[in-house]
């Protein structure tokens, strides 16, 4: 239960310019150096001196104004996040959905509060097994329970979990893998309850469409489902059957 994240991983941020030219922080500090010169003829750098630190108080204003800078850096990063979040599931749930981020330990940090009982996770491309996931509350009770190696899952009816950005993980058949080479998953979603592949004449093989049951004969088995809820056109009226049987505008 991994992850691939269609963003690339690395989150855009957007930097104070002058003109075409991007300000890096060398050129702002530069900047506020003369600008520093400037109040000095002003008679502003005496009000400033007389702080605590005296000519310092320059270099003081400069940290504040790097941390205005770093604050500005980390809105952008968690707006990444939140957008990529908002992608590993059906926008009817992860547009009012909380969105945080998870730790080994299950903790969650809430990057945005949401209205409903679904939770937005923003993985890692970098890290095998930090999906992008949208989890409702029985899907956050196993995927805690998977993060803690609990010898079953605890969660007492069906959960849902959606991973559409993709995903990478170490084994279809053992939960707490975390040695063999990961495997490249598409865009998936999975229903957490514990399904019997041969009772139910599913697969136990990873494929890259359809579906088959993960994490087959352990407690944590289910079912796992290859791309989107919402994939093949919508059925009208007007339709007719075609022998693949999907619908046809006419």
């Amino acid at each position: 239960m991994a992850h691939r994240s269609r963003s690339n991983g690395r989150p855009g941020l957007d930097f104070w310019s002058i003109g075409m030219e991007p300000l890096t922080r060398r050129k702002f500090i530069s900047i506020a150096a003369v600008s520093g010169a400037g109040l000095t003829s002003l008679n502003v750098h005496d009000q400033l001196a007389r702080s605590e630190g005296g000519p310092g108080a320059i270099g003081q204003a400069n940290d504040g104004l790097a941390s205005v800078d770093g604050d500005h850096m980390t809105e952008e990063i968690n707006k990444e996040k939140i957008r990529r979040a908002m992608l590993a599931g059906p926008s009817s749930v992860t547009a009012e959905a909380t969105v945080a981020e998870i730790d080994h330990q299950g903790n969650l940090t809430v990057i945005r509060q949401g209205t409903n009982e679904w939770v937005c996770i923003p993985g890692d491309q970098n890290v095998v097994g930090r999906p992008d996931m949208a989890l409702d509350p029985m899907g956050m009770i196993w995927f805690k329970d998977v993060l803690a190696r609990k010898p079953k899952p605890t969660n007492t009816s069906p959960g849902l979990i959606y991973m559409l950005n993709g995903a990478t993980q170490r084994s279809f058949t053992d939960p707490f893998d975390t040695t063999s080479p990961p495997i490249p998953i598409g865009p998936h979603w999975m229903v957490l309850w514990p399904f019997d592949a041969k009772a139910a004449g599913l697969s136990t093989v990873m494929r890259d469409a359809g579906t088959m049951v993960m994490f087959a004969g352990t407690p944590y088995a289910h079912l796992h489902i290859c791309g989107s809820p919402w994939e093949g056109n919508e059925y009208h009226r007007s339709d007719r059957g075609v022998w693949t049987m999907r619908y046809e505008r006419r």
